[in-house]
């Protein structure tokens, strides 16, 4: 019995191989084009605003992103993008999640391992602020040397939010 089990196998697996022998050869051409078409996932860090932080749910996580709110649209003007890197999560540039980028070796890169970090990358690559602690809208925008102008409306939030601050 066992043996004739085996010659079933061996022919099976010889006709497996003949029938894809049989098929033609792989069409390496369309293969090498279809490579070229793709474009390889590139990172730079150059005009982003990292917001590292342990948790989403950690209070300056979520202050800092209310303070962010005014200057969305002078962000999107200047092109900076924002990259947000929660605890061990998919880190998100702009909102959307960044499937490839492992958040511990992102951490590790910009030497924010442990903590909440707000850190500004300049068009030239260079840090150009770190913060350990949340910051006005206004105040990232001048350290960046943005040029975009904050919409109305953060007026009146704004001194709720200083006085939090304050009182951390």
């Amino acid at each position: 019995m066992g043996l004739t089990l085996l010659i079933l196998a061996t022919c099976l697996i010889f006709g497996a191989i003949a029938y894809f022998a049989a098929r033609g050869p792989l069409p390496v051409p369309d293969i090498r084009e279809a490579i070229r078409k793709t474009e390889p996932k590139r990172f730079s860090p150059r005009n982003t605003l990292f917001i590292i932080g342990p948790s989403a749910n950690h209070n300056p996580c979520r202050m800092q992103r209310r303070l962010l709110k005014p200057a969305i649209a002078a962000l999107i003007r200047d092109d900076v993008s924002v990259i947000e890197v929660y605890g061990q999560t998919k880190p998100t540039m702009n909102g959307e999640p960044i499937d490839w980028l492992d958040a511990s070796l992102l951490r590790h890169a910009m030497d924010a391992e442990e903590g909440f970090f707000v850190i500004y990358v300049d068009d030239d690559g260079k840090t150009a602020f770190r913060s350990e602690a949340p910051m006005l809208a206004r105040d990232i925008m001048e350290r960046a040397r943005l040029t975009g102008e904050i919409g109305p409306g953060d007026g009146r939030k704004r001194s709720s939010v200083l006085k939090k601050l304050r009182a951390a």
